[in-house]
């Protein structure tokens, strides 16, 4: 499955053993962590990149992985993707889809987001033990 914006400057393309974001004639290649449900592209799609410090990387990987799963619930939420990258020094990245931009803009706006990101910009980030 492919998925690009209306004018085709990023292309995300799942593969059979990685996933892969190609833009401005860069390709980088992630292991895909988790999947839920299918990718399309009819959908909103948010990237959330993540820098995580140098060791913490299998921290990080089990703390997302044992997260409270309630986005599947989420009205709207389509689709997940939680990528490693290949290559030292690129961001881990979320991908989520949406059926519309007003059902992300909700989401982030619910109780259950807060609560899920609360510790976003403090010292108790998600890479911190």
């Amino acid at each position: 499955m492919k998925i690009y914006d209306e004018y085709r400057s990023y292309v995300i393309e799942e593969l059979d053993d990685c996933l892969t974001i190609q833009k401005n004639n860069d390709t980088a290649y992630y292991d895909v962590l988790e999947a839920i449900n299918d990718l399309s592209n009819d959908s909103l799609c948010v990237l959330n990149h993540l820098y995580i410090n140098e060791g913490q990387e299998e921290t990080f990987e089990q703390k997302f992985l044992r997260r409270n799963k309630h986005l599947k619930n989420v009205d709207g939420f389509k689709a997940l993707r939680f990528l490693r990258p290949r290559t030292a020094g690129r961001h881990y990245i979320i991908i989520t889809l949406w059926e519309n931009r007003q059902a992300f803009y909700h989401w982030q706006n619910s109780a259950e987001y807060k609560h899920t990101h609360k510790h976003r910009g403090t010292s108790k980030g998600a890479d911190v033990k």
